[in-house]
């Protein structure tokens, strides 16, 4: 501050000797002209040229402010961004916490699946019943004469007198209501988030499919045909290829496909000689993505496979054109 003064009083008085003796040697007073005039003149000069310096100096702070407020908008910009990325960091966080808890506790599901078999007395637990109940537990089924009933063996051999029609009206799939329930909650959980492409929605729904066994796709295939799981959860099986990994011979033959079959002079071991696998699998699966009742071919491929599936579909559409 001191400083700051000293060099305003230098400037000003010096100014003003300058001036003053600058205005003496080269504009000497005439004779009758008040010589003490060009004293105050002096003080005028050096006026003009501290306001000068003073308006100088207030642009040059106007572009050292305009400067820094430049400066505090990049940071603000840059502080932005990082709070931005921060937010998603924590919001892709707890996504993936509630995804893998979702996880576990459809694993702790499928271990609390108990049936306990009245003919033997065995109790099948966990993932086991998946294949038990399928293959083994015994079903009613009508056998057209009267009311008279007999038993066979699993859901395979129930769908393959009663046909698909039937699979609402059987007891059986009730044991996995609350699995399947939980299972789509997941897979909605993944596609309802607004944090995640496609592509990154695909990923975790495939960590999904990839915890699923092999008669867990088999009763996924179903269900997705049946009341509880049409249309809901056939659109995400659909959108998400979660039957990708099923294995199309361990399907049954349904009564209304092989009532097709016998229409068209056609057996299951033709089938398989044309290569298909004579199951109810190309039965319920299209070309047409606005087939309601049908799958359409991308719940089994992924999206560098469609074209391929899309082209089998259509020869089967042709063969049983044919048939």
């Amino acid at each position: 501050m001191v400083a700051a003064v000293l060099i305003c009083l230098t400037l000003c008085i010096g100014g003003m000797y300058l001036s003053h003796w600058y205005a003496e040697r080269y504009f000497p007073v005439s004779a009758g002209e008040n010589p003490q005039a060009l004293l105050g003149d002096s003080f005028g000069a050096v006026n003009a040229l501290i306001s000068a310096f003073a308006f100088a100096g207030v642009i040059v702070a106007i572009i050292i402010e305009r400067n820094e407020l430049m400066l505090q908008r990049k940071d603000l910009s840059i502080q932005q961004q990082e709070f931005a990325t921060q937010n998603a960091t924590l919001q892709l966080q707890r996504f993936e916490n509630t995804f893998f808890n979702m996880l576990t506790l459809q694993q702790r599901i499928v271990l609390d699946l108990c049936h306990k078999d009245e003919l033997t007395g065995k109790t099948v637990q966990g993932r086991e019943l998946f294949f038990f109940s399928f293959e083994i537990m015994p079903h009613m089924v009508a056998t057209g004469c009267g009311n008279q009933e007999k038993t066979v063996k699993g859901m395979r051999h129930y769908l393959s007198v009663n046909g698909l029609a039937y699979y609402d009206h059987c007891h059986t799939p009730s044991y996995f209501d609350h699995y399947f329930r939980h299972l789509y909650t997941i897979i909605k959980f993944i596609d309802n988030s607004d944090l995640l492409a496609f592509d990154e929605k695909y990923k975790y729904t495939t960590m999904v499919r990839a915890t699923l066994s092999r008669y867990e796709l088999v009763w996924l295939f179903y269900n997705g045909l049946s009341v509880a799981g049409n249309p809901k959860f056939k659109k995400l099986i659909e959108k998400y290829a979660l039957l990708k990994n099923m294995r199309e011979d361990l399907l049954t033959l349904s009564r209304e496909n092989e009532v097709v079959l016998t229409r068209k002079g056609l057996t299951r071991q033709t089938l398989q000689d044309y290569g298909y696998p004579g199951t109810d699998y190309n039965f319920w699966v299209t070309a047409d993505e606005n087939a309601p009742a049908l799958y359409y071919v991308s719940a089994f491929y992924n999206k560098d496979e469609l074209r391929e599936g899309i082209r089998k579909a259509r020869d089967w559409e042709n063969l049983m054109k044919m048939g």
